[in-house]
């Protein structure tokens, strides 16, 4: 895979899956944007992956103005974003009735509100331009049913058809939309005891990383439109 000249936006790229995307873009020779809410483990994150990082942006995509300046950062410091990944993301594990209104609206605003905002600042230009790439990351929750989920898969799942229909409506411009729906992956969005647990069971974050770039690295004439995996194993 080869994404020199490209330019490859990463949400949620302090850790996890974000993290490790990352990583396998700026192999593959991208130019890599660097966004979370945290400053200080993005600037590590980007001493370790080199000066291939062209910018490190902390922005809180749940934020419309903080997106809106991120992206014109970009546009003007290093160029228009080829390539999207939305991987900022969060959970709770509780029951629907432990699940409070805070909880809702933090998930909420994190897991649909942040990739509709993040998409809405690329795409004019994708489709001015015929090509572009935009990832939503979401979860296995969002087609299975799990307990202690009900508010993180109803965001995940609303996720999913943001997706479909925004590919319905650009499909003929050159644009990919690109669902992914990970199974269990060893990321710090799970409680340390579960992953203590469970960990040697569960992909890394490196697996659905590959999955990522191997779709947006598809001939022109190729769309995955939805990408799901899981560990060998199955679920937990």
């Amino acid at each position: 895979m080869d994404f020199t000249g490209n330019i490859a936006w990463i949400t949620g790229a302090g850790t996890g899956i974000g993290k490790a995307v990352a990583e396998g873009f700026v192999a593959a020779g991208a130019r890599v944007v660097l966004s979370s809410r945290d400053g200080r483990r993005l600037d590590s994150v980007a001493q370790e992956l080199g000066s291939d990082v062209a910018l490190v942006l902390p922005c809180d995509v749940t934020m419309a103005e903080e997106v809106a300046a991120a992206h014109q950062s970009i546009r003007n410091r290093v160029g228009e974003v080829d390539v999207l990944v939305n991987s900022a993301g969060a959970t709770v594990f509780r029951s629907f009735l432990d699940s409070d209104i805070e909880d809702f609206d933090r998930l909420v605003a994190t897991n649909l509100r942040g990739p509709f905002l993040c998409t809405k600042a690329v795409l004019p230009s994708m489709l001015e331009r015929g090509k572009g790439s935009i990832v939503m990351i979401s979860s296995i929750a969002a087609m299975e049913l799990f307990t202690d989920s009900s508010v993180y898969s109803a965001t995940k799942a609303g996720l999913k058809l943001l997706a479909d229909c925004l590919r319905l409506e650009v499909r003929k411009s050159g644009v990919r939309v690109i669902n992914v729906f990970p199974g269990a992956t060893n990321t710090p969005i799970w409680p340390e005891r579960v992953r203590e647990k469970h960990g040697s069971k569960m992909m890394s974050s490196s697996d659905v990383a590959s999955a990522i770039l191997h779709a947006c690295s598809a001939p022109e004439g190729v769309l995955y439109e939805q990408i799901m995996l899981q560990p060998t194993g199955g679920a937990l």
